[in-house]
């Protein structure tokens, strides 16, 4: 009897309007990752960021497969990312039975709207003692400043409120060991829709337009406090069977962490217009060469 009537309750719920699976009434209380990662906007607090970025062309293609590794901590304020301090390299096509090559770090600073390169990296004569140089964002290329702002090359913002709230209403979710997945599509006119600002293609460097044709897909894993722990996405630009994808795999770990992070000391900086003018006068003494003028 009592096996009876307790599948007749099961039965029962199963079938009242509204009823939830196990799998929904989890996800049901699983908390908001947009105001989980809101809330850890304070000052003096951040997060660390592990990143490895790859180039196809196509979606299964071997061809390619350059890339960009990241690795650094971000600092967050209240009105969200408010300082950098990370190292990227370029990483090689891996070859048959052989991993990835990294080339040398480059290390860069960004405190505020200030962004520090690391000295070492210049191609040109550095003067003694200088051991960061400081370019105006608008000389530094699109990828260098998405990387400055967010230590990340990826496509969702996951500081941005809205830009959050607009995936998570997009994303198909469910619960896994340790927390939540969500993942879905978003084409790039309802990116555009739902960017804060007009989203910029990777490929061009210049605002995604009303013609452009791309999409991206993510899948999210958060822990059970809502925070994010991994974003993998595919950005992938043009139509056809062999469009331009990036796929970019984010972990961030030590959410709240205390951290400060601080411009260098000002007379180990020197900025890109007197490094310039260095240049030009370590160059006024060398001998012209025969026959030009």
């Amino acid at each position: 009897m009592r096996r009876r009537a307790a599948l007749a309750v099961a039965v029962l719920i199963a079938s009242m309007p509204g009823a939830l699976s196990p799998a929904a009434a989890a996800q049901a209380g699983a908390p908001d990752p947009a105001r989980a990662v809101k809330q850890q906007f304070r000052n003096e607090h951040g997060v660390r960021i592990s990143e490895t970025n790859r180039f196809f062309y196509g979606k299964k293609s071997t061809v390619s497969g350059s890339g960009i590794l990241i690795r650094g901590r971000l600092q967050l304020a209240p009105s969200g990312p408010a300082a950098a301090d990370f190292t990227w390299w370029d990483l090689s096509l891996p070859e048959k039975g052989t991993p990835s090559k990294k080339s040398a770090p480059y290390r860069v600073i960004r405190v505020g709207k200030k962004t520090y390169d690391d000295a070492t990296r210049y191609p040109g004569p550095v003067p003694d003692g200088k051991k960061w140089v400081q370019f105006p964002d608008k000389h530094r290329g699109r990828m260098n400043r998405d990387m400055a702002r967010g230590a990340s090359l990826q496509p969702i913002d996951l500081y941005d409120p809205s830009m959050m709230k607009a995936v998570l209403k997009r994303s198909a979710s469910k619960a896994v060991s340790g927390g939540f997945l969500y993942q879905g599509t978003v084409s790039y006119q309802e990116l555009r829709r739902i960017s804060k600002s007009p989203p910029i293609a990777w490929t061009s460097g210049k605002r995604i337009g009303k013609k452009s044709k791309g999409k991206v897909s993510w899948r999210l894993w958060t822990g059970r406090d809502g925070l994010p722990k991994r974003l993998v996405t595919a950005d992938s630009t043009g139509v056809g069977k062999e469009p331009l994808v990036k796929r970019s795999d984010t972990r961030y770990t030590d959410w709240g962490c205390r951290l400060v992070i601080t411009a260098p000391p000002a007379d180990e900086v020197i900025s890109e217009k007197d490094l310039l003018e260095y240049a030009r006068r370590q160059n006024a003494s060398a001998p012209t060469d025969s026959g030009n003028t």
